[in-house]
C-alpha cells in the first residue's frame, strides 16, 4: 500500500463514519437497546467484515431491516422475561446463535443460493419492512397500536420529526447549489448536519421534549466489561426450552443479513469489477455480529448506501472500511454525550427516512409511467410484491421470502405459455 492510496482509505472512511455513526444510534434507538448499541454496531461489524469478508469494498453495519427484527426480538425478550438482566442475557443468545447460523450457511456453501431469490421477492420483503419501519415510528409519535408515545407535545415531536425528514432532504440540495466543489459534497452529510441543525435549536429554545437514551453506556472500560459479563447467557438461559425459543429469531436474522448483504456485494460487484466470495462473506458476517452481540451491540449486514459511497469516495483497500469502523469507534467514546442532547422525534424523522431508501420506488414509477398494466408479466410480478410485502408485515420475513419465491416459481411453470420473467436487476439496487 502506498501513500496516495493510504490517505484515500483514510479520507473515504472518515467520510462514511459521518453517516454509519448517525444510522447507528438512530437504528439502535428504534431496536429498543439505546443508540449506544447502535454505534457499538457501528463500529465492531465493519472492522470485522472489512478484515475477513469476501467483498474487499465494502461498509457493513446496522441496517434498516436488520434492525426492524431486533426491535420485534427486544420486545419479544422483555415479555418474556420481565427481568432485565435475563430478557438481555435471552437477546445476547439469540445473536449468538444468529452468528453461528450464519457462519454454518457459509461453511455449507450456501452462498451460492442467493441466485435462486426473484428480485420480485426481495422487492416485496424490502417494502414490507419499509412499512414496518414507519408503522413502529409513527406509532412512537401518536402514542397508538400498543406504543408508548415520545413524551412531551405531539404537535412538538411531530414537527421536529418532519423538519428533520425536510433537512435530510434539503441539505444535500442546497450545497449543490452552494458552489462548493464537489469533490467537498459528501463532507456535508444530510443525515449528520439535519441531527446537529434540529438538535442544537431544540436545546437552544429549550424545547420540552424526550431526549434519545443511550441505554448501556461507558463510564469507564471495567464498568463495560462488567455489563458484557452480567449480560452473557447463563446457565439459567441457555436451557433447551430458550434454545428453541430462540432459534426461530436467529433464523429470521440469519435469512435476512443471508439476503442483505449478498444483494448488496451484487451490486458492489457490479461497481468494482470484482467477483465476492460470498460464503467467505457469510462467515464474516457471522464472525463479527457475534461478537458485536456479545460486547451489547445490535447486529448489521452489509449495507447498500454506505458501501456505495465508500467506492465513490476512491476507496481503495480494505483499510478503508476497517477506518470506517475506527472513526466511529472513536467518535463513540469522545462523542457519546452528545448522542442524549438529541430529541427523540430527531431520530423518528431519520428513520422513516430510512424507510423512504428502503422501499423501492423505481419500480413503481416505471409500472405507471411505462403503462406496464397492460402487461401479464408485469402484473405477475406486481403480484408477487404485493403478496411478499403483506407477509413481512403480518407473518414474518422467512415466511415470506419461501413462500413468495415458491409462488414465483409455480406461477413461471403454470403459466410458462406467458414467458412470465423475473424484475430486472437494476430494480435490486434500493437496499441498506
Amino acid at each position: 500500500m502506498n501513500k496516495a492510496s493510504f490517505i484515500k482509505d483514510l479520507l473515504a472512511g472518515l467520510t462514511v463514519s459521518f453517516a454509519a455513526l448517525s444510522l447507528g444510534a438512530a437504528f439502535g434507538a428504534m431496536s429498543g437497546r439505546g443508540a449506544f448499541a447502535g454505534m457499538i454496531g457501528a463500529a465492531v461489524i465493519p472492522i470485522i467484515t472489512s478484515i475477513f469478508g469476501g467483498t474487499r469494498l465494502q461498509a457493513s453495519g446496522p441496517t434498516a431491516p436488520m434492525t426492524a427484527v431486533t426491535a420485534l426480538i427486544v420486545a419479544h425478550a422483555y415479555d418474556v422475561f420481565p427481568e432485565k438482566i435475563f430478557a438481555e442475557q435471552f437477546i445476547t443468545l439469540i445473536f449468538i446463535l444468529f452468528g453461528v447460523t450464519i457462519i454454518l450457511a457459509g461453511v455449507f456453501r450456501a452462498g451460492r443460493l442467493i441466485q435462486l431469490v426473484p428480485n420480485t421477492v426481495v422487492l416485496g420483503f424490502m417494502n414490507g419492512i419499509a412499512v414496518l419501519i414507519w408503522y413502529d415510528q409513527i406509532a412512537k409519535l401518536f402514542g397508538i397500536l400498543g406504543k408508548k408515545m415520545i413524551e412531551g407535545s405531539l404537535w412538538l415531536n411531530l414537527t421536529i420529526a418532519l423538519a428533520t425528514i425536510c433537512l435530510i432532504f434539503l441539505i444535500p440540495y442546497l450545497i449543490k447549489k452552494s458552489g462548493i466543489k464537489a469533490q467537498y459534497h459528501s463532507f456535508f452529510s444530510g443525515l449528520l448536519f439535519a441531527i446537529l441543525i434540529m438538535t442544537i435549536l431544540a436545546n437552544l429554545m429549550g424545547l420540552d421534549v424526550q431526549k434519545v437514551e443511550l441505554g448501556n453506556t461507558i463510564e469507564s472500560f471495567s464498568e463495560y466489561f462488567a455489563i458484557i459479563s452480567s449480560y452473557f447467557p447463563s446457565s439459567q438461559i441457555v436451557t433447551q426450552q430458550n434454545l428453541i425459543l430462540a432459534l426461530p429469531y436467529a433464523l429470521e436474522l440469519t435469512m435476512l443479513c443471508y439476503l442483505d448483504s449478498l444483494l448488496t456485494a451484487l451490486v458492489v460487484d457490479k461497481m468494482t469489477g470484482e467477483k465476492t466470495n460470498q460464503n467467505k462473506e457469510l462467515m464474516a458476517q457471522g464472525l463479527a455480529n457475534g461478537i458485536s452481540g456479545i460486547l451489547q451491540g445490535i447486529p448489521g449486514a452489509q449495507a447498500t448506501i454506505r458501501s456505495v459511497l465508500l467506492i465513490k469516495e476512491n476507496a481503495q483497500t480494505r483499510l478503508a472500511g476497517i477506518m470506517l469502523g475506527i472513526f466511529v469507534l472513536i467518535s463513540l467514546v469522545f462523542f457519546k454525550d452528545f448522542i442524549t442532547l438529541i430529541p427523540a422525534a430527531v431520530f423518528a424523522g431519520v428513520l422513516v427516512k430510512a424507510g423512504w431508501d428502503v422501499c423501492d420506488r423505481d419500480y413503481v414509477e416505471a409500472y405507471f409511467k411505462n403503462n406496464w398494466i397492460k402487461s401479464i408479466n408485469r402484473n405477475f410480478q406486481v403480484l408477487i410484491i404485493v403478496y411478499t410485502t403483506i407477509i413481512t408485515v403480518v407473518v414474518d420475513l422467512n415466511v415470506a421470502v419461501i413462500t413468495g419465491t415458491i409462488l414465483y416459481y409455480i406461477g413461471v411453470k403454470l403459466f410458462k405459455k406467458y414467458d412470465l420473467k423475473d424484475v430486472e436487476d437494476q430494480y435490486e439496487e434500493n437496499i441498506d
